[in-house]
């Protein structure tokens, strides 16, 4: 059985692929390393490469780790690389405002503020059915603050302009994090949120599982 290699988005574990399958390959999710303060997303994505057994993997990203995917992509021999609901390139990903960039590369702003689940986020996110909030909700609670604080500094200097031809793009048309407007991915999926690889998982699996053939 192929195995396709599983990272998943900023702060969430596994269970956001517990409802994916696709036929004839083994879900195999990278869990996340230890960081290094002034790592930039490059950098840890060679450390999180590391973990990966084979030559030439397949990779799936969703979100923040559809953008890590890419970058071993470009480190690293790679079969096939998917990204849901993720972004190619700083220009795909947005340009937050200077207050954003401001509060996040602060000290007063607490990793708790990252872990404390509300219903705002749990719409931006595009959680709908009780299951879908409340798995949100747990994973928000469980997540690491300090490590999401990391990350979204990563991510507002990720100077990121290409990408290897090996990438397949899917995209939600009303994903509320990063607006459809900002993406050109290869397959729409078409109402969408960023949190579809969850809530429409038969939808992505066919699409990935069809590139794969």
């Amino acid at each position: 059985m192929s195995r396709i290699y599983c990272i998943s988005g900023l702060g969430a574990d596994q269970r956001i692929f517990q409802k994916l399958h696709i036929d004839g390959c083994d879900l195999v999710p990278l869990n996340w390393v230890p960081y290094d303060k002034h790592d930039d997303l490059p950098c840890y994505a060679q450390k999180l490469a590391a973990r990966i057994e084979d030559k030439l993997p397949v990779i799936l990203g969703v979100s923040f780790g559809g953008m890590l995917a890419v970058e071993i992509a470009k480190q690293q021999p790679t079969k096939k690389v998917f990204i849901v609901s993720s972004a190619k390139t700083k220009a795909e990903l947005g340009h937050p405002g200077n207050f954003l960039k401001w509060l996040i590369n602060s000290k007063i702003l607490p990793g708790a503020v990252f872990t404390t689940p509300n219903r705002y986020t749990l719409d931006f996110f595009g959680a709908e059915t009780e299951d879908e909030k409340a798995l949100l909700r747990d994973i928000i609670r469980r997540s690491d603050g300090a490590f999401m604080k990391w990350a979204l500094k990563a991510l507002i200097s990720w100077e990121s302009n290409t990408w290897p031809a090996n990438v397949t793009h899917i995209h939600g048309t009303t994903d509320k994090i990063i607006p459809a407007a900002n993406v050109h991915p290869d397959f729409w999926i078409d109402g969408g949120t960023h949190i579809m690889v969850y809530n429409r998982a038969a939808e992505v699996g066919k699409i990935i599982g069809d590139q794969l053939l």
